[in-house]
């Protein structure tokens, strides 16, 4: 269920997130006194066993921190290409998704670096300023005691039995009495608590050097690749984070390697100079498609390239690229082929924070579908980064060694006079760039307060055709679309499918609106 509130008193800060228990984790820390950071930390944890399926220890994500006394910074814990070549057979599983069937890839060679722990672990050190088992109690408290399933989380379980089920280990965790644990079951990992609390005592340098680390490589062995010089190597990077000035403010996101942060710039920067010039929904479907175009010219294959930014960016492509849709928007032109991966899934999940002192913290976090391999003995759910084929464009296996995989996750802080405005993010694989842009979009340029922005029925393209929620275009603009060649795909209700936009936004008094989107569970907390 989505919470949204204004705040009169901001000093205390405010959480949004994909999970009650997960907002209500970092506003307990946010109440103890801790900053935005430790905040973040205790959320993430606690969303472990919240939303259970969408991220685990075992994968990977992005923080990005803004405002307060530090230097922005965006924290890069996501997947590296490990070293090993051996036997690397994935297993295919396909997914049923109703409407349509996917196939994704498990299994021993499927596992990339289990970094997220390493980045939170760094993040603290860095700029948290409680203890850190202060922070990680809430998470610790949810792993033994458990969180009750709520209906969404259980049926993400269900729909994921195929992975969850495979192997004993996995099985045992997700369905612990012989079934997959169901609405209003009690998931907790105790094993994990156990794991966290050793990490404590002996430091993370435990799980990448120690015998912890031994244990991850000895579960993917002999048919994977991760071996015992990736868990030593370095696991997260502190990088600039990728600042656009756009909406009368900079918005700060996710850079390169990453992809998705630099297409939500390179669309917006579009939309911002293309306003008011067609309806809004006609500007954000072909932004998205002029976005999704780049990708599909060599975008992939270019990400790690030091100059990809600035040449994405340039005022001379983004003016060639206005153009073209100034002239698609009065002459109508044949439409163009777009092919992009899909993931109908997106085990993805995302946290807002914003605390007292005005330190935001946008995290981003996912495990893929996860490996169905658990570590034996610590609870740790080892990610499928390597078999998904929307992070891996240019082929499952086909980075060299040590090479940051490109993701499409986004965390991003809005700037405007100096200070944040606006926190946000979302989960949802390629969809997500689409859900932050018509968020962004609505608040910033139409002016919607945020729960609204949120709560609006959102669009998403995939080549030519255009998926619709309830109520998203009017018959006008269904006709303008249609003109355009664009094929209308509307959905009987809103769906996870379109992303899950958790949301903060700060106005120029300090009065605090956040939002959680209820087509993932979201939920806000305040203090």
């Amino acid at each position: 269920m989505s919470r949204s509130f204004r705040i009169r008193n901001p000093q205390g800060g405010t959480v949004a997130a994909g999970h009650a228990a997960t907002a209500e984790a970092g506003a307990a820390i946010l109440r103890m006194g801790g900053n935005a950071v430790d905040a973040a930390i205790a959320a993430v944890i606690t969303s472990f066993i919240a939303e259970p399926v969408l991220t685990a220890a075992g994968g990977g994500g992005f923080m990005l921190i803004a405002g307060g006394k530090g230097k922005d910074a965006l924290y890069d814990g996501f997947a590296r290409m490990p070293s090993g070549r051996t036997n690397t057979a994935l297993k295919s599983i396909p997914i049923d998704f109703g409407d349509s069937v996917q196939t994704f890839h498990i299994g021993q060679g499927s596992v990339a670096p289990p970094s997220l722990l390493a980045m939170l672990f760094a993040a603290h050190k860095d700029r948290g300023c409680l203890p850190l088992a202060e922070a990680m109690a809430p998470g610790l408290d949810a792993a033994r005691s458990g969180i009750r399933l709520n209906a969404l989380q259980a049926s993400f379980i269900e729909l994921l039995r195929p992975i969850l089920t495979d192997r004993s280990d996995c099985t045992a965790l997700h369905a612990p009495h012989g079934e997959l644990l169901a609405t209003g079951e009690l998931f907790c990992n105790r094993s994990l608590a156990a794991t966290l609390e050793m990490l404590l005592i002996e430091g993370i340098d435990e799980m990448y050097h120690g015998d912890l680390a031994r244990a991850v490589v000895g579960s993917c062995m002999p048919h994977g690749l991760l071996t015992m010089d990736d868990m030593r190597a370095s696991q997260f990077q502190i990088r600039t984070p990728l600042a656009t000035p756009l909406f009368g403010g900079t918005l700060l996101t996710n850079p390169p390697p990453s992809s998705g942060g630099l297409l939500i710039a390179y669309a917006a920067t579009l939309l911002d100079q293309l306003h008011g010039e067609a309806d809004i929904q006609l500007l954000l479907a072909e932004c998205l498609h002029a976005a999704s175009l780049l990708r599909s010219e060599r975008f992939d294959a270019r990400i790690h390239e030091h100059n990809i930014t600035s040449h994405t960016l340039a005022p001379e492509q983004i003016q060639r690229a206005c153009a073209t849709l100034r002239h698609r928007l009065r002459n109508p032109a044949d439409q163009q082929p777009l092919p992009e991966a899909g993931n109908r899934h997106g085990s993805t999940t995302h946290i807002s924070i914003v605390d007292g002192d005005g330190m935001a913290v946008s995290v981003t976090t996912s495990n893929g579908e996860g490996s169905g391999i658990v570590v034996p003995d610590t609870g740790i759910h080892l990610n499928n980064m390597l078999g998904e084929a929307d992070i891996n464009p240019l082929g499952l296996h086909a980075l060299p060694a040590g090479t940051t995989l490109s993701s499409m996750m986004a965390p991003s802080v809005f700037i405007k006079n100096g200070r944040p405005s606006l926190v946000l993010g979302s989960g949802g694989s390629n969809r997500l760039r689409g859900a932050i842009l018509q968020v962004l979009s609505r608040h910033l340029l139409l002016g919607q307060a945020i729960e609204p922005a949120v709560h609006a029925p959102r669009l998403h393209n995939e080549a030519m055709t255009l998926d619709t929620e309830p109520g998203c275009l009017t018959e006008s603009e269904q006709k303008q679309l249609s003109a355009l060649g664009w094929s209308i795909r509307g959905w009987r209700r809103t769906s996870v499918y379109f992303g899950g936009v958790h949301a903060i936004a700060i106005d120029a008094r300090g009065q605090i609106q956040a939002a959680g989107d209820p087509r993932r569970g979201g939920a806000a907390a305040c203090v």
